[in-house]
């Protein structure tokens, strides 16, 4: 195996566990975000204090109307009842009555328009409730997910982990040494393949003879433009 091949490697290796141990960091990240888990929580919490406002306004305006019909009630028996004899005394009681059924009536168109908004308010609360369980069980089964998939990453990593180990046992010390440096340097591509007289990194055009001792493999040789090793693969 020439130099450059054991680095170029050594660089799958790394750049497989490099794009890993991102993945691993990025499934972390989704597993702690609870926005959404947040957010509708928060709405239903809303509208369950709104269903509590709806439903106590709705109570308050039931308890007017039936105390209306009561005061009706008393009335028409008082009226009907044979015990007032007196024509303006029944008279004042009509119109009492006539009065009451009237203000009933506004009562009633009140209560309606509470009831309205009780049923909105009580479909509200239900959407945010069905939302909310649909958020919990999609981050369950997306929890479920990604848990398989980082303990898959973790065993692939380790594995990797131990193949670069053996990797470095056919890496020069000195080309190592060059190797990290040029990691800094560049990130993660250092070795890249000869491509149709070219490098591969940044197309700068490799002499004939120049691709012959890349051939050879005894010497490293980098490109004279970007300064990465060439390999002819």
């Amino acid at each position: 195996m020439s130099r450059a091949s054991s680095l170029y490697s050594l660089q799958i290796l790394d750049l497989k566990l490099e794009s890993s141990r991102e993945r691993v960091t990025e499934i972390l990240v989704i597993l702690e975000d609870d926005q959404e888990i947040i957010r509708c929580r928060e709405m239903l919490e809303k509208t369950e204090a709104k269903l509590k406002d709806a439903r106590a306004l709705n109570s308050r305006a039931e308890h007017v109307v039936a105390s209306q019909r009561a005061k009706i009630e008393q009335t028409e028996k008082t009226l009907y009842g044979g015990t007032i004899r007196n024509p303006k005394e029944l008279q004042d009681r009509q119109q009492e009555a006539e009065s009451l059924k009237r203000y009933l009536m506004t009562l009633e168109d009140r209560l309606l328009e509470v009831m309205i908004q009780l049923d909105e308010a009580q479909q509200e609360w239900d959407t945010a409730s069905e939302n909310l369980a649909r958020a919990e069980d999609i981050r369950t089964t997306q929890h479920k997910d990604l848990n398989q998939e980082r303990e898959g990453l973790l065993e692939s990593i380790n594995r990797m982990d131990a193949e670069r180990e053996a990797a470095l046992a056919n890496v020069d010390q000195q080309d190592l040494s060059l190797y990290e440096d040029l990691k800094q340097r560049f990130g993660g591509i250092v070795i890249t393949l000869v491509q149709a007289g070219n490098c591969g990194a940044c197309g700068f055009g490799v002499a004939h003879s120049v691709q012959q001792s890349i051939r050879s493999g005894s010497n490293l040789i980098r490109c004279d433009q970007c300064g990465r090793i060439l390999y002819a693969g």
